[in-house]
Order: C-alpha cells, then structure tokens, then sequence
C-alpha cells in the first residue's frame, strides 16, 4: 500500500508540474484541461481505492470537465446571439429612421415644388393682359368670349391674391357724354360675367375712358372695331410682386 501510494505521488508530481508552468505561459486549452482533470481524478483515486478507483473517478473528471466547457460554450453562443439580437434591431432602427427622414424630405420637396408653381402661375397671370371686342354702340359681351372669360374666372379662383382692371373705351363715332357712359357699361358687362363665375366682385375694379383713347380712329375713320373695348389687365398687390423679385 506504501509502495503504491508513494507511485501514486511520483506520477502526480509527473503530470502536474509541466502542466503548471504551461499554464502561466500561455494557459490551458481544453484539451490541456481535460487532461488535468482525468489525471488528478486518477491520482487521488488511486489514492483511494486502487487502479479501479482511478479509472472511475478519472472518468467521473473529465466528464464534469466537458459539461463545464458545454456551457461556457453555450453562454458564450447565448451573448453571441443576444449581441447579433440588439445590433439587428439598432439596424432596423436606423433603417426607419432614414425611411422617415427621406419621406419627410420628399413631402418638403413637393411642398416647395408646388409653391414654385403657383409662384410661376401667379406671376404669369398678373402679366396677363387681354381685350374684348364690341359691336357699335353695343354693351353686350359677344358669345365668342365666353370662353375666354370663364377661363379668366378660373385663374382668379385660383390665384385668390390677384386683383383685375376693366378698362372700357369706345370708337370716334357719336357723342362723346353717351360713348363715356358707353364705356362704363361695357366694363360693368364684362364684370358681371366675372362674378356669375365666381370671382369676388371686390377683386374688380372698372374704368370708363369713353373716346378719349383711341388705338387706331381717327378725325378721317372715325370707327374702328379695335377700339370699341374693354382692356383686361390682372395685378398682383405690390408686396407680393416685390416678393416675388
């Protein structure tokens, strides 16, 4: 029993010694610990219960050995995933966030886009500068403009920040007090179908000019159908022109 005890020593002090200073070095890998275990658990069973103690309690080791590093192996899989989890989710995150910014961004650049439109719009209706025709002596708006008229209405509608001139004049022929009063009809004529359309008759100012200012009669041809008119003339108020420039 001495002998074999005193066997059991040596051999301990064979198997653990080198694998002591590896360790310091440069650690153990599993193997090395697999090792360790099965040959203490064979020592001190030899110790305590012969070669057949030894065999089991090594067994017994290294099995407890191999669980430990199952579940440091299964924790470090566990972090692993739990890692690849939040960075998933970080990445969705900023994924929606970018979505969210570009789609506001698009809304912007549609807001902007539109705006510039109406500007466009604007701008080009309040250079907008138009004539209607009249029969002599007639007050009446020929059918032929109708047209015309609506399609001004709906720009009025539209650009509700836009003001318009009526300007009425007449031709050389008659009396000058009648084709005065001749003048402010067709401009109020005008007007009125303005405002059967839509448009807000305080938007609309008129102006009677009579035969005061004649485009092409005169003391030799004294009616001219280009002068018996009403001069359409569409104005922005001076802020938003200046706003404009």
């Amino acid at each position: 029993m001495k002998k074999l005890l005193l066997t059991s020593i040596i051999a301990s002090s064979i198997i653990l010694t080198p694998l002591t200073h590896a360790n310091d070095k440069q650690g153990l890998s599993d193997q090395h610990e697999e090792e360790i275990s099965f040959g203490a658990g064979a020592i001190i069973g030899g110790i305590l219960g012969g070669p057949a103690g030894a065999m089991i309690t090594g067994l017994a080791s290294t099995f407890i050995m191999k669980n430990v590093n199952n579940e440091e192996k299964l924790v470090a899989l566990i972090d692993e995933k739990d890692q690849q989890e939040a960075s998933f989710q970080t990445q969705i995150a900023q994924l929606n966030k970018q979505m969210r910014n570009a789609e506001h961004q698009y809304q912007q650049e549609l807001l902007d886009l539109e705006n510039v439109q109406q500007k466009a719009g604007a701008l080009q209706a309040s250079n907008l500068m138009m004539s209607l025709q009249f029969k002599t002596g007639s007050s009446q708006v020929p059918e032929y403009y109708q047209e015309q008229v609506q399609a001004l209405a709906n720009i009025l509608n539209h650009e509700t920040n836009l003001t318009i001139d009526l300007s009425g004049y007449t031709d050389l022929l008659g009396d000058s007090e009648l084709n005065q009063k001749l003048s402010q009809a067709r401009a109020n004529s005008v007007k009125e179908q303005l405002v059967a359309f839509g448009v807000d008759e305080a938007r609309i100012s008129t102006f009677a000019f009579g035969d005061k200012k004649p485009v092409v009669a005169n003391a030799q041809n004294q009616s001219s159908y280009y002068d018996r008119r009403v001069m359409i003339s569409v104005k922005q108020p001076s802020e938003q022109v200046a706003k404009n420039y």
